[in-house]
């Protein structure tokens, strides 16, 4: 007989893996080369540039992520990121290079803090009614990639509820 694997506290702390760290030092440079972006980028490509930085951080957290994140230490560095975030949207507010014909291309900056607590709402919402921490859908609908989880119908409600907030948002931010 399987022993039962004990399910952690929702709000829990481990140490950063070696792979996790390398992630934020990668990021945080990034995040640098961003915020200095006049002096590499063209106009068109910065637009570019700043919309896919916020757009794929987003999208990443909880398709690759998603397992780091129901670290609280991790998660904590991510909402200083979205925190970081909220800094760039104000350091390029007004920046005539990054208007866009219904908005700015830096907006999407504003949504990392609001998809991150969804996050952990759907993930609070998931251990409620399944008992367990959701898992990413898989191309097939086999077991998720990282920790080798079947599916469920309600992780492909959560990832479809968190990918629909993300488009959403993301729409909303750059038109408006």
């Amino acid at each position: 007989m399987k022993n039962a694997k004990i399910q952690k506290l929702f709000i829990h702390y481990e140490e950063l893996k070696y792979w996790e760290r390398v992630v934020f030092v990668v990021y945080a440079i990034v995040t640098l080369c961003l915020a200095s972006s006049r002096l590499f980028f063209s106009e068109g490509v910065r637009q570019t540039v700043i919309f896919m930085y916020a757009t794929l951080t987003q999208a990443f957290l909880y398709i690759f992520l998603y397992v780091s994140l129901k670290n609280f230490r991790s998660y904590l560095i991510w909402l200083c990121f979205g925190t970081v975030h909220v800094f760039l949207y104000l350091y390029f507010k007004g920046d005539n290079d990054l208007e866009l014909p219904n908005g700015t291309a830096s907006g999407p900056l504003l949504n990392t803090i609001p998809l991150l607590l969804l996050f952990q709402l759907l993930r609070f919402l998931s251990r409620e009614f399944q008992k367990r921490d959701f898992v990413v859908p898989t191309k097939g609908g086999g077991p998720d990639l990282i920790e080798n989880k079947q599916l469920t119908a309600a992780d492909y409600i959560l990832f479809t509820v968190y990918m629909a907030s993300f488009c959403g948002l993301s729409f909303l931010s750059v038109h408006y």
